[in-house]
């Protein structure tokens, strides 16, 4: 999904995991709209066996996941590197191979923890997790998989988040809600901090 000029310096969002996905994309979109008409082209890319993809997510492995990004910020940024790259939850796993001048995250969690949901929404369900099956050679990394540190890194979660980061701010944890939601504050906030922290990166 692309929002804003495809001329404009372009800002590659990688995004939740599995269901996260579902419960966010609402409020993804809403970021990527108000950062464009900041200038910026915004891309939001569907991984390998998720979105719009049509391979089946059970054959797909982590470093083929991680290879998608990098081939999507490569097309984004039309081999030169990007603007940013806006990553959120899961997605912080996979960003660092997309080259950019400058990197945001929101919310980052470990693989383990996002494993450990998965495992315990299915043992809800009646078993697996939670209706995505995976192959060893993608639950293995992932849950082993943890946000890699970055040069000009800026981490922004919410006040109920007890991690650390640059920036803290009061929002819905909208992954966590049994349906999809959106929240404008939410979005608004965030938009703004992803367009400063890039305009800042690149007049440094």
């Amino acid at each position: 999904m692309g929002i804003g000029s495809p001329n404009a310096p372009p800002i590659l969002f990688v995004p939740p995991l599995f269901e996260e996905l579902n419960r966010t994309r609402a409020l993804i979109a809403a970021i990527m709209r108000g950062v464009a008409s900041k200038g910026y082209g915004c891309w939001l890319l569907d991984l390998p066996g998720t979105g719009e993809s049509e391979r089946p997510l059970a054959r797909l492995s982590w470093d083929q996941w991680r290879s998608a990004v990098r081939a999507a910020a490569k097309q984004v940024g039309h081999g030169s590197p990007l603007a940013g790259v806006a990553s959120i939850r899961g997605g912080c796993l996979l960003d660092d191979v997309a080259p950019a001048r400058c990197a945001w995250r929101f919310a980052p969690v470990a693989g383990a923890s996002l494993l450990r949901d998965l495992n315990r929404a299915g043992l809800a369900a009646g078993g697996g997790t939670a209706g995505y099956e995976l192959a060893p050679n993608m639950a293995g990394p992932l849950d082993m998989a943890e946000p890699h540190p970055m040069d000009m890194l800026r981490v922004v979660r919410l006040e109920s988040d007890r991690g650390e980061g640059d920036l803290k701010i009061e929002g819905p944890a909208l992954w966590r809600r049994s349906e999809p939601e959106s929240s404008v504050a939410l979005a608004a906030s965030l938009s703004d901090d992803i367009a400063n922290w890039v305009g800042r990166c690149a007049a440094s």
